[in-house]
C-alpha cells in the first residue's frame, strides 16, 4: 500500500533548545524578554503550511486571549484579527502571516507516494530533504519520508516524489522540513520557520506590552493564511471588509538578507519589497520610533533598507488602498535553503527581534499621539519655514535678473 513504511516507526524530531542569550542589549524589560521566549516556543513548536495553518490559529487565539482587552474576529477565510479598542479615529494594525511553506501530501493508485509543495523553495534544493508529515487535526506526526526527486507537473506545481517513506502517510495530512523547532546558539535563532511565525511572536508582545501600559488609542493584531502562495488568505482579508475602517498596517516579515539589511544588525525598517515601495507616512513613524529609541537605549540599533528579495502583504494592502509601511527581521537561509545547496534551518538573529518588539511599541505609542507623529509633509514644512526669510530675501534678485530684455543691436557699419 502507497506511504505504508516497511521500516516500521519513524525517528523523533530533530532536539530543541530554546534559551534567552545571554548577550542582550537591554532595550525589553527582563519580564517582556520571558514572555518574547513563550510565546516564541508556543508558535515554533506548532507545525504549518501554506492552508494547513490549524494549529499556529489556536495557538495565537489562546495567547491572544490571554491578553487583556482583546477581541478576537475571524474573517469567512479563516484569518484573524486580535484587536484592542480605544480613543482615536485610526487603528495602527501588526500583521504577519502564520503558513511557510509546506507540502500537501498525495497519493495515487499505482503510482510512487508524492507531495505537492506549495510556496517559494527552489526544485534543486528539494533532493534529499527530509519530511515531517502531520494530521492537521491533532498535529501528530504521521509519517516521515525524504524527497526522491522533485520536477513540475503539467499544472505548474512543483510535485516531490518520496521514498523511505516511515509511519502512514495520508491523504488530507501536510509535510514541514523535518528540522529542529528552534536551537539557540549564542544570540542567533536557528529554527525550520522563522518565516513569519517570528513576526507573529513580535506583534503579540508588542499587543501585551501596549495593553500592560493601558495604550488609550486603538491597535490591533492581523494574522493571515496562505501568505506563501501568493497572499491568498490576505486578499481574502480585504475582500472581505473585515478591517476597521481607517485602519493603518505595518507588515511584518522575516526577508532575506541584503548588505544594507545584516543579521544582527537590528530590525529593518523596510521602504519597499520587490514589487513596491510602502506608505511613506508610516515608513516615517517607524523611522522616527527608530531614532528615539536609539537615543534613549544605547543598545539599540536598526537598520533601513528596500527588502527586494521578495514581496510581502504591504503590497497588497496598499493596493487594496490601505496605507501600509514595513518592518522585517534580516533572515538567513530564507525558505530553508541552505547556503551550499539542500535544505536548512532559517536563522535570525534573537536581539533583532527584541528590537522588533521594542520598534512596534514605540510606533504605537506615537502613531496619531498629539504632537508626536511628523508625518514627511510636516518635516518638509519645517525645513521651509526655517528657510522661507531667505527665499523671501533673495525672490527680488532672482527674478529681476529673469525679467526678459529687449535685445539692442548696433547698425552694422
Amino acid at each position: 500500500m502507497p506511504g505504508r513504511s516497511d521500516a516500521g516507526r519513524f525517528a523523533p524530531p530533530p532536539p530543541s533548545r530554546f534559551a534567552l542569550p545571554r548577550a542582550h542589549r537591554g532595550v525589553l524589560e527582563p519580564r517582556d524578554r520571558e514572555a518574547l521566549l513563550r510565546v516564541v516556543m508556543a508558535l515554533l513548536t506548532t507545525p504549518t503550511a501554506p492552508y494547513f495553518e490549524d494549529g499556529v490559529l489556536r495557538v495565537v487565539r489562546a495567547l491572544a486571549s490571554e491578553i487583556p482587552g482583546v477581541e478576537l474576529r475571524s474573517d469567512p477565510h479563516g484569518n484573524l484579527l486580535a484587536a484592542r479598542a480605544g480613543r482615536g479615529r485610526r487603528t495602527l494594525a501588526f500583521s504577519a502571516h502564520l503558513d511557510h511553506p509546506g507540502f500537501h501530501a498525495r497519493l495515487e493508485r499505482g503510482r510512487p507516494p508524492s507531495a505537492v509543495l506549495h510556496g517559494g523553495v527552489p526544485l534543486a534544493n528539494l533532493p534529499g530533504a527530509r519530511l515531517r508529515f502531520h494530521d492537521p487535526r491533532d498535529l501528530r506526526t504521521v509519517a516521515t519520508a525524504r524527497v526522491e526527486r522533485a520536477a513540475k507537473d503539467a499544472t505548474g506545481a512543483v510535485v516531490a516524489e518520496l521514498d523511505d517513506v516511515r509511519g502512514r502517510l495520508r491523504a488530507g495530512t501536510f509535510g514541514v522540513f523535518d528540522l529542529a523547532d528552534g536551537v539557540v546558539r549564542g544570540t542567533r535563532l536557528h529554527a525550520r520557520v522563522c518565516d513569519d511565525l517570528l513576526g507573529a511572536a513580535a506583534s503579540l508582545v508588542a499587543l501585551a506590552i501596549l495593553a500592560r501600559e493601558g495604550h488609550a488609542r486603538p491597535v490591533a493584531c492581523i494574522f493571515t493564511r496562505a501568505e506563501e502562495t501568493g497572499f491568498v488568505g490576505c486578499i481574502g482579508l480585504l475582500e472581505a471588509g473585515l478591517l476597521p475602517a481607517a485602519t493603518a498596517v505595518v507588515g511584518l516579515e522575516c526577508s532575506p538578507r541584503r548588505a544594507a539589511a545584516r543579521v544582527g544588525h537590528g530590525p529593518v525598517v523596510r521602504v519597499g519589497d520587490r514589487l513596491s515601495t510602502f506608505d511613506p507616512e508610516l515608513t516615517g513613524l517607524l523611522q522616527d520610533a527608530g531614532l528615539r529609541l536609539a537615543a534613549r537605549a544605547s543598545g539599540f540599533r536598526h537598520q533601513r533598507a528596500l527588502m527586494d528579495g521578495g514581496a510581502c502583504e504591504s503590497t497588497a494592502y496598499n493596493a487594496w488602498g490601505v496605507p501600509a509601511g514595513g518592518a522585517c527581521l534580516a533572515l538567513g537561509h530564507y525558505h530553508n535553503q541552505g547556503a551550499r545547496g539542500g535544505i536548512a534551518a532559517e536563522f535570525v538573529d534573537w536581539n533583532d527581534l527584541e528590537g522588533l518588539v521594542a520598534l512596534l511599541v514605540e510606533a504605537a505609542r506615537a502613531f496619531d499621539a498629539p504632537g508626536t507623529t511628523a508625518g514627511p509633509r510636516q518635516r518638509l514644512l519645517q525645513s521651509y519655514q526655517r528657510g522661507r526669510s531667505l527665499l523671501a530675501a533673495s525672490t527680488d534678485r532672482i527674478l529681476g535678473s529673469a525679467t526678459p530684455q529687449r535685445a539692442s543691436h548696433g547698425a552694422r557699419r
